[in-house]
């Protein structure tokens, strides 16, 4: 840790930047975190919790005495960061508002961070480097078989990720292509769906994240019962799919690995 960041004080209130701040060196400038932050593992036992991303304790936070708060406009709520900004001034602290839309969005959000918090040359060799590997994707994108999904992310009610999401940018890289068609507006990203909808039904495979709900496969079961289908449906890793910053780099291998699961679930 270099000495400037040494007197740096951070509050993360988004799990993929405090897993990509950690990456980069910075864990023991983090003061404060969400109940949804659990990498690396060590994190919860060094870094207390401020409560979740969409209701985080302000007086808290405050009473930490950061000199920088981490934010997402798609994780944490337009009130909230408001209410942050509202509050920098006074309390001598900065509002670092990310936003990750698409796959080469993680490069300008690593080089931000590493300009924020002086880790650039660290910050320029990731972004080469994972730079590289999405260009070798890309050229690879010939080979990819289309498929037409839903991506399943909670149940009671059924909520899924619709095509303007990171996650689905991230499934387009392999061929995917989201059945859910929403606006770009932040609170009709991640609609409610029942078991019937049809565009649910036109998919060729039905995709169930390990985060934030925990599908198991007696949850999969369950919604095959209730929609009355026979479709291919498959437990993903929702680490790799939704988060973005230093997770990449896995995000990349794992595209791979999940497209061959999906094709052979289609044959």
């Amino acid at each position: 840790m270099t000495a400037m960041q040494s007197s740096i004080r951070i509050v993360s209130l988004v799990p993929s930047l405090t897993e990509t701040l950690c990456h980069f060196g910075l864990i023991d400038s983090l003061v404060g975190c969400t109940s949804f932050c659990v990498e690396p593992r060590e994190l919860r036992s060094r870094v207390p919790s401020v409560g979740g991303t969409k209701d985080p304790r302000i007086k808290e936070i405050l009473a930490l005495n950061p000199t920088h708060i981490v934010v997402n406009t798609e994780e944490n709520t337009a009130a909230f960061i408001e209410q942050l900004n509202a509050l920098k001034s006074t309390n001598s602290f900065d509002v670092i508002e990310t936003f990750v839309e698409h796959p080469e969005d993680n490069f300008k959000l690593v080089s931000t961070l590493g300009n924020v918090f002086n880790f650039k040359e660290q910050a320029q060799l990731w972004i080469d480097h994972q730079t590289q590997s999405l260009q070798k994707l890309r050229k690879r994108a010939h080979e990819f078989r289309h498929f037409k999904f839903t991506y399943f992310i909670w149940m009671n009610p059924w909520m899924v990720a619709g095509n303007q999401t990171y996650i689905s940018s991230t499934l387009a890289l392999v061929g995917g292509i989201n059945a859910i068609e929403t606006s770009h507006d932040m609170l009709e990203r991640y609609p409610t769906v029942h078991a019937n909808d049809q565009r649910i039904a036109i998919s060729d495979v039905l995709l169930f994240s390990s985060e934030p709900f925990p599908f198991k496969h007696r949850h999969m079961e369950e919604f095959q019962l209730q929609a009355k289908t026979n479709q291919p449906m498959l437990k993903v890793d929702g680490q790799a799919l939704s988060w973005y910053g230093s997770r990449f780099e896995q995000t990349l291998l794992y595209l791979g690995r999940i497209h061959e699961e999906i094709q052979e679930s289609l044959a």
